[in-house]
């Protein structure tokens, strides 16, 4: 994804976190899925994932407790917390990732347009005499 000189203009604490990042899976949707829906995936990041997330905030309170009868104090929070940090790192890795695309898109080198060829046809398509009907 990055190559290793920009990779290497990057502070090294956050050189760390994104190698780390980057070598995580990358959760996304099957090709064919996107091929038909291609917005399916800001959907689900902007509206499934926050909605799930919520949903486990408020049952989280009954899933502690039921933890905590169970296991016991200290490891309750642990698994309990382990759900919203998966969650929360593979969102990260998508957002790296989208940001990675973004500023290539942005600050890439500007490609040169071979305009002559479409002006020349524009110029015989408005100067072509006109039919009349």
């Amino acid at each position: 994804m990055l190559s290793r000189e920009e990779l290497e203009q990057i502070p090294v604490h956050y050189r760390l976190l994104v190698k780390l990042l980057l070598k995580l899976p990358n959760p996304e949707f099957p090709h064919f899925i996107l091929k038909k829906l291609p917005e399916i995936e800001g959907v689900f990041w902007a509206l499934v994932v926050p909605i799930l997330l919520t949903l486990y905030f408020f049952f989280s309170v009954w899933l502690f407790a039921f933890l905590t009868w169970i296991i016991g104090f200290p490891l309750n929070i642990v698994i309990g917390f382990l759900v919203p940090a998966v969650i929360f790192v593979f969102f990260l890795r998508t957002q790296l990732e989208r940001a990675i695309l973004f500023w290539r898109s942005v600050h890439e080198q500007p490609k040169e347009w071979e305009t002559s060829k479409r002006v020349e046809k524009l110029m015989e398509i408005f100067n072509r005499p006109k039919r009349k009907k």
